[in-house]
């Protein structure tokens, strides 16, 4: 029998389908979301469609403005800065508190995130690597045992894949990148609280710096 909780109407399929595309970039940042393009190219009556533009709206993805019609979220250094200070607050103190409790399922599913990620890498298959790099921070906080820093942290799960847009495709960056998840993980298995949360804190600044520098670089991101 079909577990009718997991069916999804039209508008949370569309919804589904469009915050795919703004993580992968095919919405920029700051570009509208015309109801009738989408509506002709996705076959569909516009109902659905602007019903899925509020599910954007609820997830922190779209702004709807009454004169400036539907537009993917901008993305400003200051964001960046925030959701990076948050980051740093809700998973070092997570680091720390998952050493002890950790055990060879949780390692035999980073270690699964990890291959994923390099295949996907592999692949060039951006849009699936930076998936998966979030996945392996989730599953960290996800067992930190404490509902409400995980809660603030998918929270910022859709602006940390927005802000990953402006990360490089620099294979030598995003390979350094997956690595640092090999060395938090090895430092995990080691019980080494300190090297942990060395590793993790300077993954997360490196990244962070990474996408302040491209926000200033980038014109398409530079003037948002």
């Amino acid at each position: 029998m079909t577990d009718q909780s997991t069916i999804k109407t039209a508008s949370e399929q569309i919804a589904e389908i469009l915050k795919n595309d703004i993580f992968s970039g095919k919405f920029h940042p700051g570009s509208k979301l015309i109801e009738k393009e989408i509506s002709e190219l996705m076959n569909v009556s516009r109902t659905p469609i602007r019903e899925a533009f509020r599910i954007l709206q609820s997830d922190g993805l779209v702004e709807i403005n009454a004169n400036k019609g539907v537009q993917v979220i901008s993305i400003t250094k200051e964001d960046v800065i925030e959701v990076c200070e948050l980051r740093m607050v809700v998973e070092i103190h997570c680091i720390k508190k998952i050493i002890e409790t950790f055990d060879e399922n949780d390692f035999l599913r980073l270690e699964d995130i990890v291959k994923q990620t390099e295949d996907m890498l592999a692949k060039k298959n951006y849009f699936s690597y930076y998936a998966y790099t979030v996945n392996f921070h989730e599953y960290i906080m996800s067992n930190c045992k404490n509902s409400r820093l995980y809660s603030a942290f998918l929270n910022a799960r859709n602006s940390i894949r927005c802000a990953q847009i402006v990360l490089d495709k620099d294979i030598n960056h995003l390979r350094n990148s997956n690595n640092d998840h090999k060395r938090i993980m090895q430092a995990l298995k080691e019980r080494d609280s300190d090297r942990s949360v060395k590793l993790m804190r300077q993954h997360l600044e490196g990244n962070c710096e990474m996408m302040k520098k491209n926000l200033e670089n980038d014109a398409k991101f530079g003037s948002v």
